[in-house]
């Protein structure tokens, strides 16, 4: 006869694999009844509530998510297109700490330039709320012959793109419809 130990279990405080993917949505997902990192597609330890793996991946998820954004704004700041990181990845690999870390371009694109765009958003917002600006408004046409309308500010030694729209025709009309939602946009009268 064999007598077990039996440690007693609080249902009402057990840790699921489930409660650490409602916790942290953006960072983990569910594999084959595993915890992994979306960020760095590791497994991670769960079943402790404060587990130091748990902890140290959401550090490093964090400190992933700043040098990422940091290399997207590189990128933008530089006018190179995203898809060129994927040349760059073997290099990144081989030569940089954990630059197996850094994503393909289309991961970029969905995971990160979004948060990288609302950041460039509120900057140009700082810049050109409610100021007296110099609106430029240009006309050209894209590699498809659509017509493409570019709208910029300047504001003392501030010029900045500020929008990109796409329009059927180019006209008075429609350029002051597409102003007219721009200027409050940026509380502009």
């Amino acid at each position: 006869m064999s007598f077990r130990k039996h440690a007693k279990t609080n249902k009402a405080n057990a840790i699921t694999i489930y409660i650490k993917v409602k916790e942290h949505p953006d960072v983990f997902c569910i594999k084959n009844s595993f915890l992994f990192c979306n960020y760095c597609d590791l497994s991670v330890e769960w079943r402790h509530k404060s587990t130091q793996s748990l902890e140290t991946t959401l550090l490093a998820v964090e400190s992933k998510r700043e040098v990422v954004e940091s290399l997207i704004q590189a990128f933008a700041n530089a006018n190179i297109p995203l898809e060129k990181i994927n040349y760059l990845l073997p290099f990144f690999k081989k030569y940089l700490k954990e630059g197996g870390a850094i994503p393909q371009a289309l991961t970029l694109s969905q995971l990160y330039l979004p948060s990288v765009f609302e950041n460039h958003i509120k900057t140009l917002l700082s810049i050109f709320n409610s100021k007296p600006v110099c609106i430029i408004m240009d006309e050209l046409s894209d590699d498809c012959a659509h017509s493409v309308v570019n709208t910029l500010f300047a504001y003392q030694q501030d010029t900045k793109l500020v929008s990109v729209n796409f329009l059927q025709q180019v006209n008075n009309t429609t350029i002051g419809q597409t102003l007219l939602p721009i200027l409050h946009s940026y509380n502009i009268s």
